[in-house]
């Protein structure tokens, strides 16, 4: 097999050195819906997701770290289950109501999730007696099903909306949540004291509401049938989300695992101090999500255009640089925002959440490359290389966390998440040939070890924060002209050669 690969030099210039100076204004129309829709479900996500960082004081200083573990594991188990008996349908839901031109069509689509998600969760209620016996769910069982029911719709009702391409909506309803979310853990927890089930019901409630807004506001109704939907459409659905249901739970393993193996070997309290350490990458996820839910539907859009090739490597290129900067700006403070965010109890999570933030950036990258998979419906690839992470995290987790406790989790995870972005990276060019610079990531990649390295070192203040301030200087330096480029490029042509500081950037980065 021939890869044909053109490693670019890593500046913005050699991303469309080939061919002559990129025509932006032919790839406008995709620049500008993908920031549209990013910019959209930032205001659906952002609240959602910055609100799980605020409540986070609120839960280390009602809850205790064994606490907080024991209800992080159940909602952990929550997202397992999820996919098992949900075939992550909904993951369809998006594909095929992106692909439907009428509305007959994506009636059909939506009554075949309905049905799935029903079906999967009758039959799990007969796993009860045996979740029963998990020490952790002891008096729980109950919770947990309405927990996995409610998410699940939620999700099926938030992916159907967006394939409606209702982004406005799908906004609207983030906040909506958002703010539900916040009145609810300020009343079980604060007002009632109900402690681990206020938790819980907080959730529960939450994405019920959620899931019943969606409903009604986005006019669900009218896409739920009762007659038959065809035989081949529930193959063809069946057959694009079947192989994503075990790669979405190995990727899960792959997150999660550490956790429920440091509570074997370790106990609860660890599991809630890892628990906490995992909340500083999700800085970095929130804001990946918001893009990534956008490009999903850019990639599918644009997969058989003329220029989805260089349209992937600008916005590829991008995606790393803007992830790698902003990982560096956490890196650069995680132990005073830790100091100030969690009780002292959990204060030492900020050793361990750096290998963590590092982790997290290659979560991301792997995430972005399994869109070619989505794109080109190769969901088998999915699972595939979801298998080679959870395999390489559990091995590693086993190996590691009984001698070396978090830390072995946390370096688990990076090694798991390393591996597979290399594989994907080279695996996914087979179907769309964008480039990309070998240089540029494995710099990027030995300057924040460097920063997670100084973050494990107690040393004067003035050392340890020049040093991180120094490390840091240099990723900006090293990604700022693919930052530079793209921001340019999201500017209209006719404006840019009418202000100055634009034609300079011209010179700059060639655009």
């Amino acid at each position: 097999m021939e890869w044909n690969c053109r490693v670019f030099d890593g500046t913005a210039g050699g991303i469309i050195s080939e061919g002559g100076e990129a025509k932006l204004s032919d790839r406008s129309k995709s620049y500008k819906k993908l920031i549209l829709n990013t910019l959209t479900f930032a205001i659906g996500s952002f609240g959602s997701k910055i609100l799980v960082l605020i409540l986070v004081p609120l839960y280390t200083a009602v809850l205790s770290p064994a606490e907080y573990g024991t209800v992080d594991l159940i909602a952990q188990t929550a997202n397992i289950l999820i996919p098992i008996f949900t075939l992550t349908i909904s993951e369809a839901a998006l594909r095929f109501g992106l692909d439907a031109k009428d509305r007959e069509r994506r009636k059909r689509i939506y009554t075949v999730c309905l049905r799935v998600l029903s079906i999967g969760l009758v039959l799990m209620a007969a796993i009860f007696p045996l979740l029963s016996r998990l020490d952790y769910l002891s008096g729980q069982t109950l919770t947990l099903y309405v927990y996995v029911w409610t998410s699940s719709l939620r999700q099926l009702n938030m992916t159907f909306v967006r394939a409606l391409e209702k982004v406005k909506l799908f906004a609207l309803d983030g906040v909506i949540c958002t703010l539900t979310m916040l009145l609810l853990n300020i009343l079980f927890l604060l007002g009632f004291k109900w402690g681990m089930t206020g938790y819980l019901l907080a959730i529960i409630l939450s994405d019920l509401i959620s899931s019943l807004f969606l409903f009604f506001a986005g006019r669900l109704y009218r896409y739920v049938g009762f007659g038959k939907v065809g035989k081949g459409l529930v193959r063809a659905m069946l057959k694009y989300a079947a192989p994503m249901m075990p790669a979405t739970l190995l990727w899960l393993v792959t997150s999660i695992s550490d956790r429920f193996i440091v509570k074997l070997f370790h106990g609860e309290e660890l599991t809630g101090i890892l628990s906490i350490a995992y909340k500083i990458p999700t800085i970095l996820t929130t804001i990946f999500t918001m893009f990534s839910q956008a490009w999903n539907m850019s990639a599918i859009s644009e997969n058989s255009s003329s220029g989805r090739d260089r349209f992937y490597t600008e916005v590829f290129s991008f995606n790393q640089s803007f992830m790698y900067v902003l990982s560096a700006g956490i890196l650069l403070l995680i132990k005073p925002v830790t100091y100030i965010w969690v009780d002292s109890a959990y204060f030492i999570s900020y050793r361990y959440a750096p290998l963590l933030v590092l982790a997290t950036v290659f979560t991301c990258f792997n995430v972005f490359l399994g869109s070619v998979y989505i794109a080109q419906k190769k969901t088998k690839h999915t699972f595939y290389t979801s298998l080679a992470a959870g395999v390489i995290n559990i091995i590693l987790n086993f190996a590691l966390i009984p001698r070396f406790g978090i830390y072995g989790a946390a370096i688990a995870t990076f090694a798991a998440y390393f591996a597979v972005f290399f594989y994907r990276l080279y695996d996914s060019r087979r179907y769309i040939h964008f480039d990309f610079s070998l240089s540029k990531i494995l710099t990027n990649t030995v300057l924040l070890a460097c920063m997670v390295i100084l973050n494990q070192l107690d040393v004067n203040p003035w050392l340890f924060y020049g040093s991180l301030g120094l490390v840091f200087v240099l990723v900006v330096m090293v990604n700022i002209r693919e930052l530079l480029y793209i921001a340019a490029a999201m500017v209209p042509a006719k404006i840019r050669s009418k202000i100055g500081i634009f034609k300079k950037l011209e010179k700059i980065v060639k655009i």
